[in-house]
């Protein structure tokens, strides 16, 4: 007895929140469950599959990231309907994709094109993305214009709602299987304020789901997080974290990432009840900001197979009952 009872306690002092799960809210919105939080990880094929093999089949991710922008041309966005119906067929059944819509005009310079989109230039292209929705008939989360907020897509509040809310009107005359998501960039953007916030929101009745990103540690305890935690809660909407990476600090650290970022991630999970979804980007940033030309080469690796102990620990925070993975949903 008084060995199981160190157990509970060294768990207890790990962790360092209870190991009951709170009652989560349920706001009724368009795919999101009674209960719980979907699990989500991404962002490309080749992540995805490492992170599955590092947490385990029995933890399969109930949501898997990708991103398109609405200003490339048509054949690309049909080129990537492919590819991500391909990526989806070679799952198991049931995977909702979480898509980042963009619609810039550069990479991350702040050449956002919102104004134009909302002023039809681009109707071929958001024609063809409808169409790759509609093909691929199964429920998905769209962050339409991700971190709307952020001087790196630049975009202004009244174009931007006037894209969101054509898309979300279009989604439901075409009955297309898609909860819209109003994601902000949070911290990223320097948590600018509700008031200036909401100045981008394009009103309830064309919002499913809220959402933040969250990657560096100090935006946990920031009174914006949980300012927009609140704010959500008196709109009656589901918060979903669109993304999410432990930037500047990643695994190779073993315990101290785990605790300077980890640690402080779950327990932003357990402790908001708001919170019905997250995904995680499991990726070595610097090889990618190599490949891709974007500024992210001191973001460090977050590839939670690459460290014993970040691993261990992070699939002991999976078995808890109130993540919700393919396997359960």
């Amino acid at each position: 007895m008084r060995k199981v009872s160190l157990i509970i306690l060294l768990l207890f002092l790990q962790n360092g929140f209870s190991q009951e799960a709170k009652p989560r809210f349920n706001y009724n919105a368009k795919y999101e469950p009674e209960t719980g939080i979907y699990h989500g990880a991404g962002q490309d094929k080749n992540g995805f599959k490492d992170y599955v093999n590092a947490v385990g089949q029995d933890k399969m991710p109930a949501i898997y990231m990708t991103y398109v922008n609405i200003t490339s041309p048509v054949k690309r966005i049909e080129r990537w309907g492919e590819d991500l119906k391909h990526v989806l067929d070679s799952l198991p059944k049931g995977i909702m994709p979480q898509i980042g819509l963009g619609f810039t005009g550069g990479k991350d310079t702040g050449a956002g094109l919102d104004k134009e989109v909302a002023d039809g230039k681009y109707e071929k292209q958001l024609q063809a993305f409808y169409k790759v929705l509609l093909d691929l008939d199964r429920p998905s989360f769209t962050r339409i214009g991700y971190e709307f907020e952020g001087d790196w897509n630049g975009y202004s509040p009244e174009s931007f709602k006037k894209v969101f809310i054509t898309i979300s009107k279009a989604f439901k005359e075409k009955n297309i299987k898609s909860a819209t998501v109003w994601c902000s960039g949070g911290g990223s953007a320097d948590f600018i304020g509700l008031e200036k916030l909401m100045a981008y929101y394009p009103g309830d009745e064309y919002v499913d789901w809220w959402g933040i990103d969250i990657f560096s540690p100090e935006e946990f305890d920031h009174i914006g997080l949980q300012n927009f935690f609140d704010a959500a809660h008196a709109h009656k909407k589901p918060v979903m974290i669109g993304e999410s990476t432990p930037r500047f600090v990643g695994v190779l650290d073993g315990q101290i990432s785990w605790d300077k970022w980890f640690k402080p991630f779950f327990k932003m999970l357990h402790d908001n009840p708001g919170i019905k979804a997250f995904c995680y980007i499991n990726w070595d940033w610097v090889y990618w900001s190599n490949k891709s030309g974007f500024p992210w080469h001191d973001w460090k690796d977050a590839r939670i197979e690459k460290n014993p102990f970040v691993l261990d620990a992070y699939k002991t925070e999976m078995e808890k009952s109130w993540f919700i993975h393919l396997d359960n949903k």
